[in-house]
């Protein structure tokens, strides 16, 4: 299989697990928890939410096609109140059945393949939350150790209301498993990019320290 037919295989499991997992807000919340594990094609992979967040279990899915994890504020998922207001933004994990170079596919992936993917118009449209690669502008582009950051501009139908258009998504590999995540803003929150990447950044740690303990560089815009 060539390699952009690689690419676009393993992006678009992890986009269907996205777009299939749009409805959360009608989720049930559930207790809070800080972690939980998943299994995808054998293969065990723990999402791990960072600072201020928990798993909402409930929403927590596992299928033929992958795992999805919601993380939210801690407090709206019956946690401590902290007398703040809530985090403007929930946070979410998509685990694919293959790594970074595809499903059942023995071949070393780089984020540099996965970057040049996403600039083209098959890339765009598995990024589109529309399908639709028009209505998507891959705005920044943010490498940092073995994950890539990606600033998105969305103007296509967004599956849940009141999500801002602009919002970060970051790829890493985990035990052999391509995991996508994602942050989702609220219009009108009053989150900047640079605090959205942080927290996105924060995610993807709080994931490799779950699942492989390591030490995490600070992100920057532009540098």
């Amino acid at each position: 299989m060539p390699t952009s037919e690689r690419r676009a295989t393993g992006l678009a499991a992890v986009a269907t697990l996205m777009l299939a997992a749009g409805g959360f807000a009608q989720a049930a919340w559930a207790g809070p928890a800080t972690r939980t594990k998943v299994n995808v094609s054998g293969q065990a992979v723990t999402i791990a939410a960072p600072a201020g967040f928990c798993v909402d279990t409930k929403s927590t899915t596992m299928t033929t096609a992958g795992a999805f994890v919601l993380m939210s504020d801690c407090s709206l998922l019956g946690g401590a109140k902290t007398g703040k207001p809530p985090i403007g933004a929930a946070l979410t994990a998509s685990v694919s059945n293959g790594g970074i170079a595809g499903e059942g596919d023995s071949e070393t992936g780089t984020l540099d393949d996965l970057e040049d993917f996403a600039a083209t118009e098959d890339g765009r449209a598995v990024l589109s939350r529309s399908g639709q690669a028009g209505s998507v502008r891959v705005l920044t582009t943010v490498k940092s150790g073995d994950v890539l950051y990606l600033l998105i501009e969305d103007r296509g139908k967004m599956p849940v209301a009141g999500i801002d258009r602009t919002f970060w998504r970051a790829f890493l590999d985990v035990n052999g498993r391509m995991v996508a995540l994602s942050e989702l803003g609220f219009e009108g929150a009053g989150m900047d990019r640079q605090q959205a990447l942080n927290q996105l950044g924060a995610l993807a740690a709080a994931i490799r320290a779950a699942n492989a303990p390591g030490r995490q560089g600070g992100l920057r815009l532009g540098g």
